[in-house]
């Protein structure tokens, strides 16, 4: 973001200037990038108490290639001791130290390992002599990190800025900023360790890039850049390269501007070493006075200036991120309110496909046994209608007449259960349809959901899972049914096989003697009738022979009487024998079915098959709803979990803020009086 200076992330990653690279980050990544960018801080923060801490000052003199660096450093120490040429020279860091800091001994060491370095261990460094020095500098083929070059200016010390008698100070040539990456990317990060930066500035050139980017982020930590325009002498329009000069830094470093007249300074190294020059000895007089006397601007004020930056780029993003938690917040708060009516229709309508589809299926077995039982009972009473369909062949063919109509009392049955298997697969087909209503109505409840919801490929797949479930476990139940229906025929059979003809099948002697009383009864009705009109005719005759005949007449009477009952008797058994075998086989296989519970066991048995074949539908159903619901809770719970997070990153953040807005004060509290 632009309002940061030292978290400023360099997200240059795209060759567009209107290519968002912040949006296309994730929040991840860009909290990655600001962990490491602070973590960075905090190290920068640790060498900044330190330099602080040290009382000697280091002089970091930096800038583009061939801007004569080195050349200034040799006019500030009076001796021709580094380098220089036309040409960039410089490959390594060379650090420009008082002679007294080595026991008085000027002596070159190239340091491998600058942090391993001591001056009094050998092994840590190689001495250079000054014949190679120039060969070290420009080639580095050992890849030395540093040189540490000890060596006297010969000046007093109100002179000197080496030997002053107040600090020890170090002078540190750098390579060119746009020599390669790599040096300058160490150029950069040896900031952190200096007091002071001169930049040089070639004043043919004025600020390069690499020179503007050097500046603006020594900015962050150094509010004042001492900065010399060398090979002024070069210019033949001064007033002019000056002030366009003067205009690039007054965009650079607003307040080395201010400061001009002590902080930058329009020079010529080169006839500083030929002989005396006012503008030189004027910037050499500023530099020191500012490296010794201003010690607060030089050495505390970046470190001030550091911690200010680091603390208001922490209030800036603390503040970004609470105004981020509030707007979550309410997003999420919106997206609940919005919501709860979706939730509570969905709890409805579950709670009402549940209870509907469980009524479908009560409803459906409750059908199947009450119609199984109904038409089965009906079946048994009427099973002598059955076996009248079966025609008689005759008293010679009487025994295979009752097999057949046996045989045609069990196919009767067996037909009679299919016609109940048929009526349950109707019923369990009607439920499905039922069900399937209730299905569509779900999955139409289910679209309006995905359309307030990104759907995810997971429950799509859940669905086809759950469909091909149902499906197969209809298809299982379907094949259920019609097993079932095999074996219920085939029970029938194996039932009515104990079922052998007897000859009480063939007479019904309850019924003959019934019908013998009723033929006595008439006899003796016909006879009183033709005595009655006997006696009107001639009673005087009957009565005139009644003594002498009685007797005899009665006993023949009464003989022919029963002979004529037991004749008709006989005949009515054999021309009723028919009927009887239908009668007694049809009350034998009722009383035998009604003993192994023919009607209740099919009922059950209906009613248990479309349990089995419905309520996969059911529990399918049942479980798409539970899914939705357990998706739409699921949702809510991470928008809750999400609206918690940013709760707490809200107080976290608000109290950050206040926190660095705190720090801030005390850092800006420091001033020159700290230093004494």
């Amino acid at each position: 973001p632009g309002d940061l200076s030292v978290l400023r992330l360099d997200l240059r990653l795209s060759s567009r200037p209107d290519s968002d690279v912040m949006g296309s980050l994730e929040e991840s990544s860009i909290a990655r990038l600001f962990d490491e960018r602070l973590a960075q801080c905090e190290g920068h923060v640790d060498k900044l108490i330190a330099r602080v801490a040290d009382k000697a000052s280091k002089i970091l003199v930096t800038g583009d290639l061939n801007a004569g660096k080195s050349t200034l450093v040799n006019a500030l120490i009076r001796n021709e001791i580094l380098p220089y040429d036309q040409q960039p020279c410089t490959m390594l860091f060379c650090e420009v130290l008082d002679a007294s800091l080595n026991d008085g001994v000027e002596e070159i060491h190239a340091v491998p390992h600058i942090d391993a370095y001591d001056r009094r261990d050998r092994a840590t460094f190689a001495v250079v002599h000054m014949a190679d020095l120039e060969d070290v500098v420009a080639e580095n083929n050992e890849q030395y990190q540093q040189l540490k070059i000890y060596t006297r200016d010969r000046r007093g010390s109100q002179q000197s800025l080496l030997h002053n008698g107040v600090v020890d100070v170090a002078l540190i040539d750098s390579p060119g900023l746009n020599r390669d990456s790599l040096k300058t990317t160490q150029l950069f990060a040896r900031q952190e360790e200096i007091d002071v930066v001169v930049f040089v500035v070639n004043a043919e050139n004025h600020f390069t890039l690499s020179g503007q980017d050097f500046l603006l982020t020594a900015g962050n930590e150094k509010a004042h850049i001492f900065i010399v325009v060398n090979r002024f002498d070069a210019i033949r329009r001064k007033d002019r390269c000056e002030r366009m000069i003067l205009d690039q830094i007054r965009e650079l470093s607003p307040l080395t501007y201010d400061e001009r007249d002590d902080l930058v300074h329009f020079v010529s190294a080169h006839e500083q070493l030929a002989g005396a020059s006012d503008s030189f000895a004027r910037m050499e007089q500023r530099l020191r006075k500012f490296t010794l006397e201003q010690r607060f601007k030089s050495k505390l004020a970046p470190a001030q200036r550091y911690a200010a930056n680091v603390l208001a780029d922490i209030q800036f993003l603390a503040s970004e991120n609470v105004g981020a938690a509030t707007r979550r917040i309410q997003e999420i708060n919106a997206v609940l309110r919005e919501g709860m009516p979706r939730y509570e229709a969905l709890l409805s309508e579950r709670a009402d496909s549940a209870g509907r589809a469980t009524a479908i299926l009560d409803a459906s077995c409750l059908e199947v046994r009450r119609h199984t039982a109904t038409h089965l009972t009906n079946t048994t009473l009427h099973l002598p209608d059955a076996a009248a369909k079966v025609p008689y062949p005759g008293l010679l063919s009487l025994w295979t007449y009752a097999e057949n109509v046996l045989l045609a009392i069990v196919r009767h049955l067996e037909h009679e259960v299919v016609e109940c298997d048929r009526f349950a697969s109707f019923t369990i087909h009607h439920a499905r349809a039922q069900l399937d209503a209730l299905e569509r109505q779900r999955r139409r409840l289910d679209a309006a959901a995905a359309d307030a919801h990104s759907p995810a490929p997971a429950d799509a797949a859940s669905d086809a899972d759950a469909d091909a479930t149902a499906a197969a476990a209809a298809n299982d139940n379907d094949s259920s049914v019609s097993a079932s229906q095999l074996a219920s025929v085939g029970s029938i059979s194996n039932a009515l096989d104990t079922v052998q003809l007897e000859l009480a099948d063939f007479v019904d002697l309850d019924f003959a003697r019934n019908w013998a009383a009723l033929t006595s009864i008439s006899a003796s009705a016909s006879l009183s009738l033709l005595a009655t009109r006997s006696m009107a005719s001639n009673v005087f005759g009957l009565l005139r022979l009644s003594s002498t005949v009685s007797a005899t007449t009665g006993r023949r009477v009464l003989v022919a009487a029963a002979a004529l009952v037991g004749v008709g008797s006989v005949f009515y058994i054999v021309s009723d024998m028919d009927a009887t075998v239908r009668r007694k086989l049809s009350a034998r296989v009722a009383l035998i079915l009604g003993e192994e519970g023919f009607v209740d066991h099919h009922a059950e048995r209906l009613a248990t098959e479309t349990t089995r074949a419905v309520r996969p539908f059911v529990w399918h159903l049942q479980h798409t709803f539970q899914r939705m619901v357990e998706a739409e809770e699921h949702r809510r719970a991470d928008h809750l979990r999400l609206r918690r997070s940013a709760q707490d990153s809200q107080i976290y953040f608000d109290e950050l803020r206040i926190k660095a807005r705190d720090l801030a004060g005390a850092v800006r509290a420091v001033n020159a009086g700290s230093m004494c």
